[in-house]
């Protein structure tokens, strides 16, 4: 389930973003590159998903 009409990510990716940000708080407030790579792959999936349904749906 996404959390708007106006964005893709569910809740659970939204959680699982929430846990790579608070690692990345914890350890100094600093994304590393693989935790933007990891955040960034989380996102294009989810736009892939919903793209893909907006298209079956119409």
């Amino acid at each position: 389930m996404r959390i708007s009409d106006r964005d893709d990510v569910s809740h659970s990716e939204a959680a699982r973003i929430f846990g790579i940000t608070a690692v990345a708080v914890l350890k100094g407030g600093r994304f590393s590159a693989r935790q933007q790579r990891r955040i960034d792959r989380i996102v294009e999936q989810a736009r892939e998903r919903e793209a893909a349904r907006r298209k079956n749906t119409k």
